[in-house]
């Protein structure tokens, strides 16, 4: 990964003057930008296209968690750490998948515990969007046949006694590869919900509740797979929730 590009947003000049300070202290960032309010942060990240933006949580005009979750749907491998001086917006603040929260006064440490959290979190994106790129078929053996199935049609697969199930929008496939084997082909979206599914997490639209567990469903209303109560956290945090 070449130079990272850094945009600061806050409304306090001593506070972009002290982080812009911190990061060059490292050579592999680069400050691009400044905003001093939400709508500012929005215009700086559409010109710079940034990897990641420390925002600070209250700003003028529109406050840095709505600007902040307008920016990463405009630039979905945006990484966001939060700079506040309370803790009070915390839950809101992941819940747009910030990558880290940041209290002030910051310390240069921290801050760098968050910068270098952005980093592995940008590389992991970009090896899984290189991944589906390249390979967007998934190659599976059924009888004395392979099949290539593309990848982005899958819903999820299913564990049915010794074979795998894989559904898809207007079919299902059988293969006697075993779940694990499949997620180890399959680019870091597809996550195993629960001990007899491995799910799509990209065609999920809706999460409910059934019983002791959970049912994510998807565009095709038949089609349903199980999120257990053990993994239902990691899911919703994967999904941004």
């Amino acid at each position: 990964m070449g130079e990272i590009k850094v945009v600061i947003a806050d409304d306090d000049f001593s506070s972009k003057t002290l982080l812009s300070y911190f990061i060059e202290l490292l050579s592999e960032y680069k400050v691009v930008g400044e905003a001093s309010n939400g709508k500012e942060l929005i215009e700086v990240v559409m010109k710079e296209k940034p990897e990641i933006v420390l925002v600070d949580i209250y700003m003028p005009l529109l406050n840095g968690v709505e600007a902040a979750k307008i920016c990463k749907e405009m630039l979905p491998s945006l990484q966001v750490i939060f700079t506040t001086g309370s803790d009070k917006f915390a839950v809101e603040a992941f819940n747009i998948s910030a990558i880290d929260y940041v209290v002030k006064p910051i310390e240069k440490g921290r801050l760098f515990i968050a910068l270098e959290k952005a980093k592995k979190a940008l590389q992991l994106y970009t090896r899984t969007e290189t991944k589906s790129v390249i390979k967007n078929k998934l190659a599976i053996k059924s009888n004395q046949a392979t099949l290539y199935i593309t990848i982005k049609d899958i819903l999820y697969i299913e564990k049915e006694g010794r074979k795998s199930i894989l559904h898809t929008k207007e079919d299902r496939y059988e293969s006697f590869e075993s779940l694990q084997e499949l997620e180890d082909k399959l680019p870091d979206f597809f996550f195993k919900t629960h001990r007899s599914y491995l799910v799509n997490l990209r065609e999920i639209i809706k999460i409910k509740p059934f019983g002791e567990t959970y049912i994510a469903e998807f565009t095709v209303p038949e089609k349903l797979a199980y999120i257990s109560k053990l993994k239902i956290q990691e899911v919703h945090r994967l999904m941004g929730i």
